[in-house]
């Protein structure tokens, strides 16, 4: 295959990888169409209630129950072929603006990187951006998901090595035949101690601010059926029955004496060992009535040192936290989602026929998660789960998401963390894309 070929055949593949595709933003070069100019953007409002933790502050004041309007992301970005080799992508954005958001400019630059593709089997890139290893959705296509939010186990590294899931970096990539891949390597980002907990601590492993070695990451998968487009990082989370896919993926990342405990009072350092497994299967059942069915598998065994645990609560709708009779989850909607030790993640959803006259009132797609974590240093194993329903008005150019989420709450009984309770959140969502 030439290299021009090449370039039509990954376009091809591109388009019918956008679902419900909106081509009027994209503006070509040249008249054989190989270099070209174009816009994305989307944005993602939700409306949610949420049992907030035990001991959560607003504004100092303890509130037990939260209702907010938020606009979860925002995003715009440009993307050229700018010559027959040389792709460039930037892309600003921001996250989790709600009433608690500092006010001012909140745009920042997300993404900001140009790759040199040598052919089908070898690209190298350089700069800001969310290509990453370790699993499928390390690298999430936030506007294609089938659960409403990404699976967090799955972002080891969010925030605290990474801006967003972005690194500064250098990668290749390419398809060998069935298996695509991508490899980096990065230099991650400052730890910032005001967000991150970054002192020792007595025999439990924490980010420290004095490492600054090379992160080495890659994901690997095998495509049985229909290969996917790998012109972008990110990965669908449905093609909502335009392809048949299944892949089985390996993925890894490490970075050494990334963490630092305290061993009787002497500082020791941990290397940050990252290592999945995932399995990918999303297939129409009759084309006619467009009915599919999605499925996501993943394993994932996590060493970042002894005990290490992180609490993460995303778009979080309280800012303070009462001590005294706060649990160990932290505010808001936070519980303990990372650590070290091993994760099972599993995701299923099924895409009702069109309805109404020439799909004139979209589709259903109900959903379901579950992630079991077996996390060293809990006493009971994290079980959250997540059940919600996707009605599609115009494919993920226009989508409602009604989604709820069921958390566990651990509590600090004489240095056991054990759960007494549950608390639940309550989320519609509205995106809106255009590509």
């Amino acid at each position: 295959m030439t290299f021009s070929n090449y370039i039509n055949a990954q376009q091809i593949e591109n388009e019918k990888a956008q679902i419900s595709s909106n081509k009027h933003l994209k503006w070509y070069l040249k008249e054989n169409q190989n270099h070209w100019i174009g816009i994305h953007t989307y944005v993602q409002l939700s409306g949610r209630v949420n049992q907030n933790n035990p001991g959560s502050l607003v504004n100092e004041e303890l509130e037990k129950t939260t209702t907010d309007i938020s606009i979860r992301r925002f995003r715009i970005g440009i993307k050229s072929q700018v010559s027959d080799h040389l792709f460039v992508y930037t892309q600003f954005g921001t996250n989790n603006l709600n009433y608690l958001s500092s006010r001012g400019p909140s745009i920042k630059l997300l993404d900001a990187y140009a790759e040199y593709s040598f052919s089908e089997k070898f690209s190298i890139g350089a700069g800001k951006s969310i290509w990453n290893g370790l699993s499928r959705f390390s690298a999430p296509s936030t506007s294609t998901l089938m659960v409403l939010d990404v699976p967090f186990i799955a972002l080891p590294t969010v925030n605290t090595t990474d801006d967003l899931l972005r690194n500064l970096s250098i990668f290749t990539k390419g398809k060998f035949h069935k298996i695509d891949y991508r490899l980096l390597i990065s230099k991650p980002f400052a730890i910032r101690s005001n967000a991150i907990p970054t002192d020792p601590k007595e025999g439990i492993a924490e980010f420290t601010k004095r490492s600054s070695n090379m992160q080495y990451a890659g994901y690997a998968k095998y495509e049985f059926l229909e290969s996917e487009s790998n012109r972008y990082a990110p990965h669908a989370g449905t093609y909502l029955g335009t392809k048949k896919i299944f892949s089985f993926g390996l993925g890894y990342k490490f970075q050494s004496k990334a963490l630092c405990s305290l061993d009787q009072g002497e500082e020791k350092f941990h290397d940050m060992s990252l290592l999945a497994a995932d399995v990918f299967l999303d297939l129409p059942i009759n084309k006619k009535k467009g009915t599919a069915f999605t499925s996501y598998l993943g394993f994932f065994e996590y060493d970042f040192g002894p005990k290490y645990i992180r609490s993460i609560g995303a778009n979080n709708p309280t800012n303070g936290l009462d001590s005294e009779i706060a649990s160990f989850n932290g505010k808001g909607n936070s519980y303990p989602v990372l650590g070290t030790g091993t994760s099972i993640l599993y995701q299923l959803g099924y895409l009702f026929p069109k309805m109404g006259k020439n799909n004139s009132k979209g589709q259903l797609q109900p959903y379901g998660r579950i992630q079991y974590s077996d996390f060293e240093r809990l006493s009971n194993p994290m079980i959250s789960f997540d059940l919600g329903i996707n009605w599609f008005l115009n494919g993920h150019l226009s989508k409602f998401s009604l989604h709820t989420q069921n958390r566990p709450i651990f509590f600090d009984q004489k240095n056991n963390l054990k759960i007494e309770d549950h608390k639940w959140m309550l989320v519609l969502q509205y995106q809106l894309r255009l590509q």
